[in-house]
This record gives C-alpha cells, structure tokens and sequence, in this order.
C-alpha cells in the first residue's frame, strides 16, 4: 500500500489537478461567449496586454496575508498541545495542508498539516485536534455567510445557483455536525468506528487483524484528542474566538485580492457583491470531489460572476483568482513538502546506517 504522501500519489494528483483545472478553464473560456477559438484568444490576448500589472502587486501581498491568517490559525491551536512549536513550521504546515487538498479528492489536506507538525515533534493527536478545530471556524464562517445570503437572496447572485447552494448547505450542515461530534463527543464517533470494524471483519475475515490494530490505534488517538480538546474548551475559549477572526481575516484577504484583479482590467465593482459572490463560491466548492475543486471551481466562479464583470474578463479574473490563491500555493506546498521528505529520507539512511555500524 503507498503512502498517501509518497511520490507516485503526488504525482498522479498534480496530473489531475492540471486536467481538470485545464479542462475547466476552457470550458469558462467557450462560456464566455466566445464565437469561435481565434477571435475569443485574441480578445484574451488584449485583456492581458491592456492590464495594469501594477494592481497585481497589491494582490500579492493580499495573498501573502491570506496565508499569513490561515498559518496563524494552526499556530494558535496547535500551541495549546505543543507550546514549543514556532511560527515557521504552522507556515509549512498551511502551505502543505493546500497542496495536498489540491491533489487528493474532496480536497482532503488534513494530511499535509499532520505531517508537517508530526515531523516538528507535535503529538499526532494534538495535531488532529487543531486541524479540527480549525477546520470547525471555516465551516462556521462559510455556514453562516452562505445562510445569509441565501436569506437576503441579492441580485448579484445568479439565480441558475441556487439549487446548487442549497445543495452544499445540506452538505455543510452534515459535515458540521460531523466535526462538532468529532471535537466535543469524540466517544460517539469512536463507538461507530469500532462498530464499522467489527461488522466489516465479520464479512471479510482476512483482514480481520488490521482492523483489530486500527481500532486499537484510533482509541488511543482518540483518547489523546479527547484530553487535548477538554482543555482546549475549557482552558483556551479565546483562541476559538481568535481562529474565526483569522479566518474572517483569510477570506477577506482572498475578496479584496480578487477586488484588485479586477481593478487590474480597468473594471469597477461593488466590493459588497464581490464578497457575497466570493463568500458563496467558497461554501460551494469546498466539498467539490475533483482535487482541490478543480474544474468545479474554475466552473463555479465563471458562473457566479456573470452579473458582475464583462464578458471577457471572467476568464481572466478566474485564471488569476485561482493563481494568486491556489497555484503558487499548490507549488510552494509542494516544495515544503518535497524538502521534508528528502530530510526524512536522509535521516532513515543515517539510523540504517548507524545500526549497522552497531550490529558490526
């Protein structure tokens, strides 16, 4: 069995990743309006020469404090299980937690963060228990947005969208309750583990023994968590109320970055209609099951933004949205995580050498 973080399943997700980023570019590209390939490419090729790349500086660094929020967000959580832990590995941590969401379906990234941290010398149990948490103030702030706008249904938002919203909003709210269980009644969710194996090892006999240690594995982790979040509830109140600010503070980051881009065409906008389409773009396509929503997002944002910009800039904007928060992101997660995998390489080579040396 490969490792979810081992070279072949990287690869095979960055190949997805690019088809269906790809694929959803172009059909944005032929939704557009575009008549036909060449004209739509050459009017493509203007919008690009007539920028003011000046504006895309400004996007930079809104990118920067995006993910300067969402690091801080692990940092204030995974403090209370590590105190030792220092800003630079919740940094790796983020950048890695959206590379692997950007390869594996259903953007599952969790993984990317317990490997950074595990490899800094946080308790993997402490680690599952800030990823939780974490990951609970995304699902609150989308939750309630998303809620809000579907109350006050404003005209910015295409009304073709809407079963798709209420759809996610069923989808949210399952997920939710999930991770709320997960963080305050992890007994529960322990208890229908241990159910699930036994009935599976009861069909399927040969792998009977594997599920006797995953249980065991769990119930020790879940135990672990269970003491780290008691005291996270009990004792740390004030950094859940800090994680939603920064995650108020993130997707600001990424709405006011997204208010540049366009300014960079020379368009103006409302910046209240971009944050609510931004905001319900995101409740959308956060539970999309291509790797990390591509195609689906490329597809989602095309659509909600028709009653926003021009024609042609949507292509454009939707390109450079995606680059500015998910790209280089996706790259530099890759890097971080490709560097710690070469020192974890090195390092078993040593111990294997070490050994022999004492076995000499």
């Amino acid at each position: 069995m490969q490792a979810p973080l081992s070279r072949e399943n990287m690869i095979r997700g960055v190949i997805l990743f690019t088809i269906f980023t790809l694929a959803g570019l172009f059909l944005s590209f032929i939704w557009s309006g575009t008549q036909d390939i060449k004209s739509g490419a050459e009017e493509l090729g203007r919008v690009f020469q007539e920028m003011r790349y000046e504006y895309l500086l400004i996007v930079c660094v809104f990118t920067f404090l995006d993910w300067l929020c969402a690091g801080l967000r692990f940092h204030v959580f995974i403090r209370v299980v590590s105190p030792t832990m220092k800003f630079r590995d919740s940094f790796r941590a983020i950048l890695s937690t959206i590379c692997v969401s950007a390869i594996t379906p259903f953007q599952t990234g969790g993984v990317g963060h317990l490997y950074i941290y595990s490899r800094a010398g946080a308790p993997l149990s402490g680690a599952i228990t800030a990823g939780i948490a974490a990951f609970l103030s995304t699902l609150v702030v989308l939750i309630v947005a998303a809620g809000g706008i579907l109350w006050i249904d404003p005209s910015s938002i295409p009304k073709e969208t809407t079963w798709i919203s209420f759809f996610s909003f069923l989808i949210f709210s399952i997920v939710f309750l999930v991770f709320v269980l997960l963080l305050l009644k992890p007994d529960l969710i322990l208890r229908i583990f241990q159910w699930l194996c036994d009935h599976v090892g009861k069909s399927f006999p040969s792998i009977s023994s594997f599920l006797e240690r995953a249980k065991l594995k769990v119930e020790q982790l879940s135990n672990e968590h269970k003491s780290f979040a008691i005291t996270l509830l009990r004792e740390h109140k004030w950094r859940c109320v800090l994680s939603l600010l920064l995650t108020c503070g993130f997707f600001a980051a990424r709405i006011i970055g997204g208010y540049f881009v366009i300014k960079a065409f020379g368009e103006e906008v409302s910046l209240w209609n971009l944050c609510v389409v931004e905001m319900l773009y995101n409740f959308v396509v956060l539970f999309a099951p291509t790797p990390g929503a591509s195609g689906f997002a490329e597809l989602a944002k095309d659509r909600l933004m028709t009653n926003l910009i021009a024609a042609k800039y949507i292509t454009p904007f939707v390109l450079l949205t995606r680059f500015f928060a998910i790209y280089i992101a996706v790259v530099l997660g890759g890097i971080v995580i490709s560097m710690q995998i070469a020192k974890d390489i090195r390092h078993n080579k040593k111990e294997i050498a070490k050994d022999a040396i004492q076995q000499v």
